[in-house]
């Protein structure tokens, strides 16, 4: 059995002025593709049913540019852009722990219910991966409708430096299902703006954070999949 997944780069702004172009964004590549896990495990892990089946379906997004910061008391060094795109792409922190979302992002639908996990590329080593604890979330792929594939994270103790090389991994996305997941690609248009705007405005004249469970039901009652489905399968890239 397979389920369609359909995908998009989202063109994320990065502040009031600079956009990022979608030429930059990597396809989301299955993890089994990015790592040769015969090699990386050897030749007994490798035959381990539990430890590969749980590879299956997972997908690495990748940098899309390079960029190296350094944040000191009195001062940020940027190498490989200028310090406004930097700036904007790093986001300033956020809470207490200082979170920062960088400014990039993927969209994804399913055609039924599909839990999707955002997660750490926990099998890479880089200067992004070592330098950083990312913040996981999980969602319904089939009834919420959003920009996701936002590295999300705070610096690790001690340490004020992330390396971004273009091409390495900066997180993962887990399909949990046994069905093989097949991926589609869509054109974003200013339909599927409005459409994902819906959704992101939800929790406006609320008191307090909307759970996901409440904005699912608003979702099914508008009947928002359906909606969206029509949407993607009109700008399907083949």
């Amino acid at each position: 059995m397979t389920i369609d997944v359909y995908w998009s780069r989202s063109n994320p702004i990065c502040g009031e002025t600079i956009t990022m172009s979608p030429l930059r964004f990597y396809p989301p590549e299955p993890l089994m593709k990015h790592i040769d896990y015969k090699e990386f495990f050897g030749p007994q892990v490798s035959k381990c049913p539990a430890i590969i089946d749980d590879l299956k379906n997972i997908f690495v997004i990748k940098s899309p540019v390079d960029l190296n910061i350094i944040i000191t008391d009195n001062n940020v060094e940027i190498e490989g852009q200028s310090l406004d795109f930097a700036q904007a792409f790093l986001g300033g922190p956020q809470g207490k722990a200082g979170i920062h979302q960088l400014g990039m992002g993927y969209n994804f639908f399913a055609e039924k219910s599909l839990k999707v996990t955002q997660l750490p590329a926990y099998y890479d080593s880089n200067g992004f991966t070592e330098n950083t604890h990312q913040i996981t979330a999980s969602f319904d792929a089939g009834r919420w409708f959003r920009t996701s594939g936002k590295p999300t994270f705070v610096f690790k103790p001690g340490n004020r430096t992330i390396s971004l090389k273009e091409g390495e991994a900066l997180m993962y996305f887990k399909f949990n299902t046994d069905e093989k997941v097949k991926l589609i690609e869509f054109e974003e248009t200013p339909e599927m703006q409005k459409l994902a705007n819906i959704c992101a405005t939800l929790k406006f004249h609320s008191q307090g954070i909307s759970p996901l469970a409440e904005c699912y039901e608003y979702f099914d009652r508008y009947n928002m999949r359906r909606r969206v489905l029509k949407a993607i399968k009109a700008q399907k890239l083949k």
